[in-house]
């Protein structure tokens, strides 16, 4: 029998550090080498850009596409393909179909879009975890959309966060975020004024938007430890973080190969023939499972560029199964009825 699982029946399954925990699981086996990560393929569809309905960043020509993403994870027991559509009429639809490795049956369907909200926000906190300075206060925050929310409970989940300073372009949903948020977290979120007004003082920067273009000039950035989450762009053309952050930043990827694939901000320069991908530490993978260092004394700045990855997807699913089976909720259906080879 195969579980089907919706968003509304998704919410309240898990709480953050699930999540987390969840995430954290994933990528350390794929840092031990014991599971595998398919990175995200991008199909684009031809057709006038125009048409598009929050497509991202369309690739010249198209009006769409359709992507997916994959990871086995022997561990955990499971494997599993997230496929979704952005820019047509109907909307981003996403789902992520997971299966059993001990019997090789579908598992179970799952709508994504709630869940994508809590493990982006894990993904950045357990690199926030590993890399940024442990004295960490002080937030700044560019995007104040949905995933915004997320990620700032995120962060407060891995260091003792006594301030946000959050800029976005539109001044009332800026404003309106951090009086929410200031509510919600019982900590000071302040809305700026400027970029540079926002990384005052900053030890944590996460950069959650849809900007196709550096959102904060890295001269302004404070000269001592600090670490960035750059979440948000994740395609070969656009970046939400400039080259002198990244060429003067310890780099870690989210996954290997798909970082190379497609975070501009790495790509961009090494197609200008400015660095190599000598220059990448390594993954988060690798940090986890303590291949490669975490931060030390002599670290200054530190970046994490993640677009999201099917290892997040397929080890925060095979936890929802869990707590789903464990709680009966969900619809089950099945295939593979009877049927004969004939015509």
């Amino acid at each position: 029998m195969v579980l089907l699982l919706r968003n509304d029946e998704i919410r309240g399954l898990m709480t953050l550090s699930d999540y987390i925990d969840a995430v954290e699981s994933g990528y350390r086996e794929i840092g031990l080498r014991q599971g595998v990560s398919f990175p995200r393929e991008n199909l684009w569809i031809a057709g006038d850009p125009e048409e598009a309905r929050d497509g991202g960043h369309l690739l010249a020509g198209s009006k769409g596409s359709l992507k997916f993403k994959a990871a086995l994870l022997p561990t955990i027991g499971s494997a599993g393909v997230q496929a979704y559509t952005a820019g047509l009429s109907g909307g981003l639809e996403t789902y992520l179909f997971l299966f059993d490795l001990n019997t090789g049956a579908l598992a179970a369907i799952m709508e994504v879009l709630y869940y994508d909200w809590l493990k982006t926000a894990a993904s950045a906190a357990i690199a926030t975890k590993y890399l940024a300075p442990e004295d960490s206060r002080i937030v700044a925050l560019f995007g104040t959309g949905r995933h915004a929310r997320t990620q700032l409970h995120g962060l407060c989940a891995v260091r003792s966060i006594r301030r946000v300073q959050a800029y976005s372009r539109r001044r009332n949903a800026r404003e309106a975020f951090c009086r929410h948020m200031s509510q919600e977290l019982g900590i000071e979120v302040i809305a700026m004024e400027s970029p540079a007004d926002a990384l005052r003082d900053a030890d944590i920067v996460t950069t959650i938007t849809n900007s196709p273009e550096p959102v904060f000039a890295g001269q302004n950035l404070a000269e001592g430890p600090v670490h960035i989450n750059a979440m948000g762009a994740h395609y070969p053309w656009v970046r939400e973080i400039d080259e002198h952050v990244v060429m003067n930043s310890r780099i870690i990827v989210d996954e290997w190969e798909q970082g190379l694939a497609e975070q501009g901000e790495i790509l961009i320069p090494m197609q200008q023939g400015k660095m190599t991908e000598d220059a990448i530490d390594g993954d988060l993978g690798a940090v986890v499972a303590g291949r490669i260092s975490a931060r030390d004394a002599g670290t200054g700045w530190t970046l994490y560029l993640s677009g999201g990855t099917g290892v997040e997807d397929v080890a925060v699913g095979a936890r929802l199964l869990e707590k789903a089976q464990e709680r009966g909720i969900g619809t089950h259906f099945a295939f593979n009825q009877p049927y004969e080879f004939e015509l």
